[in-house]
């Protein structure tokens, strides 16, 4: 895993699933003054270690809550 900083947007991620239930790379670039690569290798490390939290919705552009079952 990465240092502080990563852990942190990583935990900003989580947090904005559940708040407000989606999350694009350019909020991820506006917070943290992140690169949209970097952003998207945070968004892609999430999906690895929470597998059941999200999943990218082409229509939306964005990644979205799943459902809870």
């Amino acid at each position: 895993m990465g240092g502080w900083f990563e852990e942190q947007r990583l935990s900003w991620i989580v947090e904005m699933m559940w708040v407000y239930g989606f999350i694009r790379r350019d909020h991820l670039m506006r917070k943290f003054g992140i690169s949209q690569p970097q952003a998207s290798k945070d968004l892609q490390s999430v999906l690895r270690q929470r597998p059941g939290l999200m999943h990218y919705d082409v229509s939306r552009k964005a990644y979205v809550a799943r459902a809870k079952r």
